[in-house]
């Protein structure tokens, strides 16, 4: 037997058993399909991922506790601002002398 002949020998050996292993993939995958359906996989794989994020928010949150509530108190303060500001301003009555001065103007 020449070299060629049994390089082609042992890619053919190869390639049938990558087909093997491909097959036998494709065939797992394709029952796991008929039995689950698409809706299925796509909503184990959102879980899944979910799950993921999850961890990984709360390993962030256990390093960075400071950092996340220092965050979370400014997004806080941010969105709560016009009420704050109106507090404040009925507090010490900055919105009469302001209306005052505007009256003037007109």
């Amino acid at each position: 037997m020449s070299a060629l002949a049994r390089q082609l020998e042992a890619d053919r050996i190869a390639r049938d058993t990558a087909k093997a292993v491909f097959d036998a993939r494709y065939g797992a995958l394709k029952a796991d399909f008929e039995a689950r359906g698409l809706a299925g996989r796509i909503l184990d794989e959102a879980i899944e991922q979910a799950a993921d994020i999850l961890d990984e928010a709360v390993t962030v949150v256990e390093e960075h506790p400071v950092a996340i509530g220092g965050t979370f108190a400014a997004v806080l303060l941010w969105f709560l601002r016009n009420p704050i500001i109106a507090g404040i301003e009925k507090l010490f009555d900055f919105g009469r002398h302001l209306k005052e001065s505007d009256g003037e103007q007109d």
